[in-house]
């Protein structure tokens, strides 16, 4: 089954999803299968080479031709709307000389402001903002594809990284890339 989602749609099922019957809610939770690819666009890519910055994924996540892929360790959506969250393990690396910011374990949080937050240190912050707009999900028994995610940098990441690299190439609104979830629901017992 294909469906596309607008944003306005997701918000709207979303803000109704408290409102229905707790007992009628039914989760879906994935399991440690699957990853989560980050397809950088050109712009991006660019921008880092021309900064002087390379990128370089933290074990167990890898880079492949479709992307920088993450590992998901576990989630739960729900089956209708697909809100929840989505965790991974493994990260990014960003280094220019002897500066070096280290992104480690995503979650990603399908909620009324979809975003990615990471492990920066001993802090979690929100560094990606989700727009689910042009996704495309698809369920085929127990495998759930979410494509086409644009995903932008937050202010709160873009200032922290001008701060780190000493810059002010990076803006709240930089287009990375495309997100592409591709997860197993988890087996029932």
């Amino acid at each position: 089954m294909l469906r596309r989602l607008g944003l306005p749609t997701l918000v709207v099922l979303l803000a109704l999803a408290p409102a229905a019957d707790a007992a009628k809610k039914k989760t879906v939770k994935l399991a440690p299968k699957g990853a989560t690819t980050l397809a950088l666009s050109d712009g991006a890519a660019a921008a880092l080479t021309s900064l002087g910055i390379a990128a370089a994924p933290l074990k167990p996540a890898r880079a492949g031709d479709a992307g920088l892929a993450f590992p998901i360790t576990a989630g739960k959506l729900d089956s209708k709307t697909y809100a929840g969250q989505i965790k991974h393990v493994g990260g990014i690396s960003l280094t220019r000389g002897a500066t070096r910011v280290e992104l480690r374990n995503f979650i990603i949080n399908v909620d009324k402001a979809p975003d990615l937050t990471a492990r920066v240190g001993d802090a979690r912050v929100s560094i990606l903002d989700l727009d689910l707009s042009g996704a495309k999900i698809s369920a085929s028994g127990r495998k759930l594809t979410i494509a086409g995610v644009r995903a932008t940098l937050t202010k709160g990441a873009a200032d922290a990284l001008n701060a780190a690299f000493e810059t002010h190439a990076f803006k709240q609104g930089l287009e990375l890339g495309t997100a592409t979830v591709s997860g197993r629901a988890a087996k029932r017992r």
